[in-house]
């Protein structure tokens, strides 16, 4: 086994990889009761995406049950559940994205409105990183997702945040989304003074998100036909992010993208879309997997053990990547 840093261990996730959200964490209600309103993912659930070829995860949890207070402790039982599945994917050779799933508020209230709140970001974040600044499995941690309606504040935010983290760790990558919903679309018009937020390890991985009905949403309420998808539709919404990304130099990564699985057209969309960020270099985590969902057009959880319709698309182009790498890669 070749020592290296955490750095090290996920420096090669920058290029084309395709990974899964496995949701749940994130569920509300802020309090629930675990294993009915909201669960972290199982190690079993890692192993299965894992024999698909996936090896990348993101994570997502809600800020106020890993924080019940601002600027308090973590919740110790929180904390060890995330542990739980950190353990899992160190054992498993997999890795991990840290996703705080707030949209930039805590408790409804918008981070950037108060100097109390983005402090507040910041301290969980110190806290976070203190306890997993060695952690291998963990390729990064995603500060926030989503951010919405910030009136162009979230760039000062995600500095504090920024800041706070690099006070104790050096090495994992952070990925900074973007305002507006992470809208691949209009990245560039939404996101105007992102590029002023700067990380002295150099390590910002652009977060942008993208999906292919009508408004982008994702809630996919029509259908197909109704919507009036083509097959290169991610392509073109996704593209100016790309080009931004080009434009500027910079990594970037796609959190979001999901289609239905209600009808086999989508699944052409989704392998185009696929082959054309993995060309680009640039990895992504589909939405979404995960132990909880119910009946959810998205998800690419099997049920009764018979694969979702979108693992198909899927786990062949995780496997599409090349033997040398993943040797390189999990050395």
């Amino acid at each position: 086994m070749i020592a290296c840093s955490p750095a090290k261990a996920a420096e090669h996730l920058l290029r084309g990889d395709v990974g899964v959200n496995l949701a749940g964490a994130e569920f509300p209600p802020a309090a629930g009761v675990y294993g009915k309103d909201y669960m972290y993912p199982t190690r079993e659930e890692l192993a299965y995406y894992k024999s698909k070829g996936i090896r990348l995860f993101r994570i997502p949890f809600k800020w106020e049950r890993m924080q019940p207070n601002l600027n308090g402790p973590l919740s110790q039982v929180e904390l060890n559940r995330l542990d739980r599945v950190v353990a899992a994917a160190g054992a498993l050779k997999v890795h991990l994205i840290l996703d705080v799933h707030n949209f930039d508020r805590y408790r409804k209230r918008l981070v950037g409105d108060s100097p109390a709140l983005e402090n507040g970001l910041a301290d969980l974040w110190l806290r976070l990183a203190l306890h997993y600044r060695d952690e291998k499995a963990i390729y990064g941690y995603g500060i926030m997702n989503e951010p919405n309606d910030t009136r162009g504040t979230w760039p000062h935010t995600a500095q504090i945040a920024i800041d706070a983290i690099r006070s104790v760790d050096r090495y994992h990558f952070i990925l900074l989304a973007g305002d507006h919903w992470s809208g691949a679309q209009a990245w560039a018009e939404n996101n105007p003074e992102i590029l002023n937020v700067k990380d002295p390890e150099h390590r910002i991985v652009y977060e942008a998100h993208t999906y292919w009905d009508r408004d982008g949403s994702g809630v996919y309420k029509d259908s197909y036909n109704a919507d009036h998808v083509y097959p290169d539709i991610g392509i073109d919404r996704v593209k100016p992010f790309v080009e931004w990304l080009k434009a500027h130099h910079v990594h970037g990564f796609i959190g979001e993208f999901g289609v239905p699985g209600n009808d086999p057209r989508w699944n052409v969309v989704l392998d185009r879309f696929l082959q054309y960020i993995h060309k680009k270099g640039i990895s992504g985590t589909y939405w979404a997997g995960g132990p909880i969902w119910h009946n959810y057009i998205l998800s690419c959880e099997p049920v009764a053990g018979i694969d979702a319709p979108q693992m198909t698309v899927l786990s062949a182009r995780a496997r599409a990547l090349h033997a040398w790498q993943r040797w390189f890669r999990f050395k």
